[in-house]
């Protein structure tokens, strides 16, 4: 598979795969729906996405960027969900 083609299908698993968090965030958002979830696990999730999606921004590298931004907007909401209920 030529590098074109991979990053290709690397920005699309890069924008599939933080989809998968969805049900997670609208558990959480539910009345008492963040109980059994942990805030530490989560806020650990989002401050090493934080970490991915920097360092995808200084290699310039588009599917770490779109990655970390979802993954970071996901996470962040599933922490923010936990926080506030």
């Amino acid at each position: 598979m030529k590098k074109n083609s991979f990053e290709k299908f690397m920005l699309v698993f890069a924008t599939v795969e933080p989809i998968a968090t969805i049900p997670q965030i609208i558990a959480v958002w539910n009345s008492s729906g963040s109980q059994g979830v942990s805030l530490i696990t989560w806020a650990f999730y989002t401050m090493t996405s934080i970490i991915w999606f920097a360092y995808g921004i200084i290699q310039k590298d588009k599917p770490l960027i779109l990655s970390g931004a979802l993954w970071v907007t996901s996470q962040g909401l599933v922490v923010l969900g936990i926080l506030i209920n």
